[in-house]
């Protein structure tokens, strides 16, 4: 019988294998000619897989092995990589914070404000900022201000529904300094009741800015620590790797926590870096000097800056879509010249648009670089979010090349996007198959961590499902993926967006060795238990960063 031209070659000496897992039902997301489909055995030495195969080619790689794991017909995909997440300011303050992806009620989620209050001295903050919505409470509501009163009289207690709402009880807002007769801070409003009286409730970034300042200031030992703590959770949801996106006045010393942890090799996560604007009014400025003292793709295999984005400029930055926006002409001419410079700087972009009136704006400013440099078109530039993105804008976006990151923030806000949009324009968004029909590469992730739930497999199930937690704003099914597209879209798909397609996302000879066992096979569960897959074992560059109580041996 002839040997199979894709049997590992065992021709000279072995590597020194660091890990074998066999006995499972490994999915590769190989190219035909890379490797099969789907393999039983997985060999991996100094970080990257050296082998795949079946039991029987791979059996000389396991009698090498430091550790040989039997996966029992278990599913291993590779390694989750969120394509698009705010994770390094999520992480820096981590430790300082609760979080409630997991609580289903208010009873729960006021629960944990008493334990926190039991555990902290008096006038410690506890706050809850972001990640959260009353959508997933079976009450259907938010916590309100004498609720905090009550479980947590003498803590500042905050409470921020992802960028909707804040809510502050009696002893936040005398730590806010907010009172009756203060006038409501710049791009902000503080809710007041009919007799003038603030209610404690709040909205609006320049009134969140208050309380999130004063809650989830850490010094650098926690900011840290909570590094770390975030890398291990997300390693129980079988994330090896996040793209982080910057995000709103995100400043060059917002990222020292990180790169803390990465300089004492600790770091337990992929990171790649978009870097936003931090200056407003100063936007041309602060990419001038981003791209003039930092080279592109500086860093290495796990902390690397990657690109500029998601907001290059403040001033064509639409938020969430949900409330009027047209991007004032300066801030649109100014957006040309960041373009120019990325352009001919080698530097990557990924820029947020939701609307496709911003969406078209961006595509004038890139067209017109490309029309001038020709160095914009096929360089791996990409839109976040095009929620209402148009074909005819879609098609320029596939002319350029260019990629777009796809989020799961409908799930939480179904019913905000169809009572502003309407049920039809929300049931389309994103256009997801118009995106695939026109060969667009589409990134998975989930714009957490204060704009949604960090689970991948959340996302995942969106992508697949189409559902929302109340069932409004459901996606119609041709905007639907399959698990097998939705799953690449998280691992082989998502490499592409930081130009690491070459070597990571597949589980194939010469790419990272960073893969997962899922609790659940996504494949073939139902759906209702997709959503709720964790990790019983995550792999990183062939080290073992999580491995559950009941997982594989």
């Amino acid at each position: 019988m002839p040997a199979d031209p894709r049997a590992p070659r065992l021709t000279g000496a072995l590597p020194l294998v660091d890990l074998v897992l066999r006995g499972g039902r490994i999915t590769t997301f190989a190219d035909p000619d890379q490797a099969p489909a789907e393999v039983e055995s997985i060999a991996v030495a100094a970080g990257r897989v050296v082998a795949v195969g079946t039991d029987q080619q791979l059996a000389p790689y396991a009698d090498l092995a430091a550790e040989v794991i039997d996966l029992d017909g278990r599913r291993v995909i590779p390694g989750l990589n969120d394509s698009h997440i705010h994770a390094v300011r999520g992480a820096n303050s981590w430790s300082r914070s609760l979080h409630w992806e997991s609580v289903r009620s208010v009873e729960g989620a006021l629960a944990s404000i008493a334990e926190a209050a039991e555990a902290l001295p008096p006038g410690a903050w506890i706050s809850v900022v972001g990640g959260w919505h009353r959508s997933q409470f079976a009450e259907g509501r938010a916590p309100d201000r004498a609720e905090l009163d009550a479980v947590a009289p003498d803590h500042p207690v905050y409470l921020q529904e992802l960028y909707d709402l804040g809510i502050l009880n009696a002893a936040g807002l005398r730590a806010t300094g907010f009172a009756d007769a203060v006038a409501d801070p710049p791009r902000g409003v503080l809710e007041r009741d009919e007799d003038g009286a603030l209610t404690g409730r709040i909205r609006g970034v320049g009134a969140f800015a208050v309380p999130i300042g004063l809650s989830l200031g850490a010094e650098a030992a926690q900011a840290q620590e909570g590094v770390r703590a975030m890398a291990a959770e997300f390693a129980r949801h079988g994330l090896t790797g996040v793209v982080d996106g910057g995000g709103l006045l995100m400043t060059p010393r917002d990222y020292d926590p990180i790169s803390a942890v990465w300089r004492t090799g600790d770091l337990g996560i992929r990171a790649r870096l978009f870097v936003s604007a931090w200056t407003r009014g100063g936007e041309v400025a602060d990419i001038d000097a981003l791209t003039t003292l930092v080279q592109p793709d500086s860093g290495d295999g796990m902390l690397r800056i990657v690109g500029v984005g998601e907001i290059p400029h403040l001033g064509c930055h639409d938020m969430e879509g949900l409330d009027p926006f047209a991007m004032p002409d300066d801030a649109a001419e100014e957006l040309v010249d960041i373009v120019r410079l990325c352009a001919r700087r080698g530097w990557r972009m990924s820029v947020h648009a939701v609307l496709d009136a911003t969406l078209g704006r961006i595509l004038d400013a890139w067209e017109r670089v490309e029309a001038e440099t020709g160095l914009v078109a096929g360089r791996g530039w990409s839109i976040v979010h095009a929620d209402e993105a148009s074909r005819g804008n879609l098609e320029r976006l596939a002319r350029l090349g260019a990629g777009v990151l796809v989020q799961n923030r409908l799930i939480l806000k179904g019913s905000d996007y169809a009572d502003a949009w309407g049920e039809t324009p929300t049931a389309q968004a994103p256009p997801i198959g118009t995106m695939r029909e026109l060969g667009i590469v589409i990134g998975a992730g989930t714009d957490a961590t204060r704009a949604n739930w960090f689970s991948p497999w959340a996302s995942i199930w969106w992508l697949v499902t189409g559902d929302t937690l109340d069932g409004r704003g459901r996606r119609d099914p041709a905007h639907r993926m399959d698990r097998w597209a939705a799953i690449a879209a998280y691992t082989r798909d998502a490499a592409w967006f930081t130009g690491e397609q070459g070597h990571r996302g597949r589980l194939v000879p010469g790419y990272d060795a960073d893969l997962c066992v899922p609790t659940r096979d996504p494949l073939t569960c139902a759906d209702e238990e997709l959503r709720d897959i964790r990790s019983d074992l995550t792999v990183l560059g062939g080290r073992i960063t999580h491995r559950s109580t009941t997982s594989v041996r």
